[in-house]
């Protein structure tokens, strides 16, 4: 069974590790390890997970971070001991969002003491509650959930946002993400969490060619995407609908910001956490 893992090891400087924990976080990775002589960083992902693709998204990710493809180099290690899941699982602790919700490793069911909690493998999500971002955006629906009856979730990756949706009893809810291997972990953990609520989700690059509107719009990505999405968001969103937007540095915010001025958007809420800002705004009437 050994062939059921690999190893990537990201080749850089030590000046930018942080760079790139931050996009291994954004892609759901928590299990980060410093290669000898600090050469660089590396993960253990199954080979299911681990593919061209993945790394694809990965280079991606790095680029709207600022790391030129130049200054880091991919190397995949097939073959690994496969028991490397089982020795980095007891890391793994629950995330505290808020006083009644935490995001708690699959394994450690016996951890649930709210029916807020949300159940997530950090191993196999893309988003498992780890990054700043998760949390402003679960804390920002906190706020804003009112008895609203449909949610759509751009990049929902995990399918995070959307399960915390369900469970603050929206009914309606749809995630897009352009991963094929996204949407299906984003449904397994939906059938996981709220397996009688009803969660549409599908292929799809940002808020192209959709027809659905809703209440609510969350959008946790880099800044790049989230300018290209604005756009699209007043008319997807009904009467009095509020967006939720996140993945954008503190220091970016104001020219995102006035984007959704630019568009009709009223701003409702800035917030920030490590270095990472989220908004919440209102279609404007």
């Amino acid at each position: 069974m050994a062939d059921n893992w690999k190893q990537l090891n990201i080749l850089t400087s030590q000046t930018n590790f942080e760079l790139v924990t931050n996009a291994l976080i954004i892609q759901g990775i928590t299990g980060i390890e410093n290669l000898p002589q600090d050469q660089g960083l590396a993960i253990y992902l199954p080979k299911t997970q681990l593919t061209a693709e993945w790394c694809e998204h990965l280079q991606q990710t790095l680029k709207d971070l600022g790391l030129a493809i130049k200054d880091y180099q991919l190397q995949v290690i097939a073959d690994v001991d496969w028991q490397w899941g089982n020795k980095w699982a007891p890391y793994y602790r629950p995330v505290r969002i808020s006083h009644f919700m935490s995001i708690i490793p699959s394994w450690q069911k016996q951890q649930v003491t709210s029916p807020y909690d949300i159940l997530m493998d950090p191993q196999e999500s893309f988003g498992s509650g780890e990054h700043p971002t998760t949390k402003l955006c679960l804390q920002a629906l906190t706020n804003i959930v009112n008895q609203q009856n449909s949610l759509i979730d751009v990049g929902t990756g995990s399918g995070i946002l959307a399960i915390a949706a369900a469970k603050f009893g929206i009914n309606n809810i749809w995630g897009y993400d352009i991963s094929a291997a996204a949407i299906k972990v984003a449904e397994q953990n939906f059938k996981l969490n709220c397996p009688q609520a009803h969660f549409q989700g599908q292929v799809n690059s940002l808020l192209d060619n959709v027809d659905q509107s809703a209440d609510i719009i969350t959008a946790n990505m880099l800044e790049e995407p989230i300018r290209q999405l604005i756009p699209q968001l007043f008319q997807h969103l009904h009467e009095h609908g509020c967006v939720i937007i996140s993945g954008i540095l503190a220091q970016k915010l104001m020219p995102i910001i006035q984007l959704l001025q630019d568009q009709h958007f009223q701003l409702l809420q800035t917030s920030t956490a490590q270095g990472w800002g989220c908004l919440i705004a209102q279609k404007e009437q």
